[in-house]
């Protein structure tokens, strides 16, 4: 990711420059000095651990009926919106289908106006949003699904990076980043160790629905060779 380096190169620059630092956020520390930095993140790691097996259990289970896990995450009593061209309306706000975190302002104020014409039949007015899930309208890919719960557990689980000063810098970052060659250089110090946690997590979401694709696939092709021998046996 292009935008991690530009962070990564310049999170090397305010360090070398700064005397010292110490930061903290929900579940990691980071502490600098001009002899060592160093980052501690037990906690954090203990949670990734636990969010990807407990996702993996869910996940297998309805690796076949996406439709049908959609409706189980709206029976959790999570809010779940599904309209034709949602991720138009995503990218125009900066925002990705999937799962979003809570947002106030000017993307707030038109997430809840289009939801309260499309499902509530009213004009609603408010600036600002709890967490969500929004698709586009049809069936919905299961790993479309997987990164959004990803996301959401980790959300839950309060780790790093998602809250909402974290993931209101790093939005900002993606999209000056299109037209500015350097989008953090009136970043402190502490606003970029948030935003790289904030694209740490979304990393994370996509190497884990990666992973689910693999050992799905690999799954899938390993049972079929089965059935294929099975047959040709009989």
């Amino acid at each position: 990711m292009h935008i991690l380096e530009k962070l990564k190169s310049l999170i090397h620059k305010k360090e070398m420059n700064n005397k010292s630092i110490y930061f903290k956020n929900s579940t990691t520390k980071h502490s600098m000095t001009p002899f060592a930095t160093l980052k501690i993140s037990g906690e954090t790691e203990k949670k990734k651990k636990e969010i990807n097996e407990n996702l993996k259990v869910l996940l297998k289970k309805y690796i076949n009926s996406p439709e049908k896990l959609v409706q189980y995450i709206k029976l959790k009593g999570l809010s779940v919106y599904k309209f034709r061209n949602a991720d138009k309306l995503l990218s125009f706000i900066g925002e990705n289908e999937g799962f979003l975190t809570p947002s106030k302002g000017f993307n707030a104020f038109v997430l809840n106006l289009v939801i309260g014409v499309i499902f509530e039949k009213t004009i609603k007015i408010s600036f600002e949003t709890r967490e969500m899930f929004i698709f586009n309208s049809g069936d919905t890919e299961i790993y479309t699904i997987a990164r959004a719960l990803h996301k959401y557990y980790g959300f839950k689980k309060q780790l790093p990076g998602f809250d909402y000063k974290s993931q209101k810098i790093f939005k900002k970052a993606c999209k000056e980043s299109k037209r500015l060659s350097s989008p953090f250089s009136k970043c402190s110090i502490e606003d970029m160790y948030s935003c790289k946690e904030a694209i740490a997590r979304d990393i994370e979401a996509i190497n884990f629905t990666i992973e689910l694709s693999v050992e799905y696939e690999r799954a899938k092709k390993v049972l079929n060779t089965m059935r294929n021998e099975k047959s040709v046996n009989i």
